[in-house]
């Protein structure tokens, strides 16, 4: 009997660390749509909608942006903490002088920071 205790002990140990793990890493995808083509750290990205998922580093990221649940750009950013929450999701870019569009940041409602790529941004 006090093995089959244990064994259950063991278990739901198990199962509440997984779930602990899979909650973190649900915090860090957000469904984002980007209105307008535009690179990203030298990527190109259509206008569409996208799944974008960051794995932190503190505070450098990895950053994986995917359409119907295939990586399409895969590039480095940072996490920058801000003071208040997004209301809204947000897509910030720099208009280059040949009528193209960079990708400076992302942010994300309810989220108090941003995904910073290139140069950070004003913190607007």
């Amino acid at each position: 009997m006090k093995v089959g205790s244990f064994v259950g002990r063991i278990t739901l140990a198990a199962a509440i660390l997984l779930m602990a793990a899979l909650s973190a890493v649900a915090q860090n995808a957000r469904t984002l749509k980007v209105p307008y083509s535009a690179s990203v750290n030298g990527k190109q990205l259509a206008a569409g909608e996208y799944k974008v998922t960051w794995e932190t580093h503190s505070p450098e990221a990895t950053v994986n942006f995917a359409q119907k649940r295939e990586v399409v750009a895969t590039v480095e950013g940072k996490w920058v903490d801000r003071e208040t929450k997004y209301e809204a999701n947000a897509v910030v870019y720099s208009n280059n002088p040949d009528g193209s569009r960079t990708i400076l940041e992302v942010r994300f409602a309810g989220l108090k920071g941003a995904l910073v790529f290139g140069e950070e941004s004003p913190k607007s």
